[in-house]
């Protein structure tokens, strides 16, 4: 569980590492496009975050459940 957030943590620093100088570069000169790369791997990067919480929202849920069920059984 803390590996999971440690890592959706960490993998956002890249993508905002990448999407910032990016934006910027499109508001100076909107003509120049993103390269092709760089949008692979911010999109993997946001689709590994996603997951991330997914999978800790999931976790934290199954926890409530399962205390839920203890404090209502004693």
């Amino acid at each position: 569980m803390e590996e999971l957030a440690i890592f959706r943590i960490f993998s956002s620093f890249p993508l905002f590492g990448l999407l910032l100088p990016e934006i910027s570069s499109l508001l100076i000169t909107p003509g120049k496009g993103i390269a092709p790369d760089h949008i692979y791997v911010e999109g993997f990067l946001l689709l590994s975050v996603i997951i991330c919480t997914a999978g800790i929202r999931y976790h934290q849920k199954q926890e409530r459940i399962v205390n839920l069920e203890i404090t209502t059984s004693a």
